[in-house]
């Protein structure tokens, strides 16, 4: 999306910019004329503390580390920020933070190649994804002597969308087996968090926004 800086950043203004334009874009996934949710509240508590530093080279002020940061950058993919990736440019961003959804790439972090129009990750499975001719992408992954095509995106937005799944996590208890005595040592306290929502979230502060929303 033209406006919005792509990373690595000319410098602090852009990743500033990068940062506002993020959480923005978060605040509005919503329905117009829907409340802004406490989900929505507390990542913003969360990801305010990753706002870009004041120095060269811009690093996170949370992790002191080159901006993006992981957390950043995950957000950012997962929410499905409209940023002008390119997806070997993202690929390195994804090497920087060493970081593949559940994958830690620490283990064989030798095995990275990055080439013109091509790039490869991992072991077991070793995912390899070529740019085809026209323009579009195919993934295969290896294991074991055996190769398939995993995904052939069309494009490079296609092929971004694919990294961005890649990096997509599976948070408890989302997917997981929630042990039977959990819910009845949070249900009271949620209650009250709930509570406290339904007058903080009238404040007006948050009320003026009830109209923006992007679905």
């Amino acid at each position: 999306m033209p406006g919005i800086p792509v990373p690595p950043f000319a410098g602090q203004d852009d990743a500033r910019r990068f940062h506002q334009l993020l959480m923005l874009h978060l605040s509005q996934l919503k329905r117009p004329g829907e409340a802004v949710g406490v989900h929505q509240f507390l990542l913003g508590q969360a990801l305010t503390p990753h706002r870009p530093g004041r120095d060269e080279p811009v690093t996170c002020v949370e992790c002191e580390r080159a901006y993006p940061c992981a957390t950043i950058l995950r957000v950012a993919l997962v929410s499905r920020f409209d940023v002008g990736w390119s997806p070997i440019g993202l690929f390195r961003l994804l090497c920087g933070i060493r970081s593949w959804g559940e994958r830690s790439w620490i283990s064989s972090w030798q095995h990275v190649e990055v080439g013109e129009g091509r790039f490869a990750w991992q072991t077991e499975p070793r995912f390899t994804a070529v740019r085809r001719p026209d323009g579009g992408w195919v993934v295969t992954a290896s294991e074991r002597g055996v190769s398939q095509v995993r995904a052939e995106p069309a494009d490079d937005r296609g092929m971004v969308e694919f990294l961005a799944d890649h990096v997509q996590q599976f948070p408890f208890p989302f997917g997981w087996q929630v042990p039977g005595e959990f819910p009845a040592l949070v249900t009271d306290g949620a209650r009250a968090a709930a509570r406290w929502w339904s007058t903080h979230g009238r404040r007006p502060y948050l009320s003026a926004h009830d109209e923006d929303g992007s679905w």
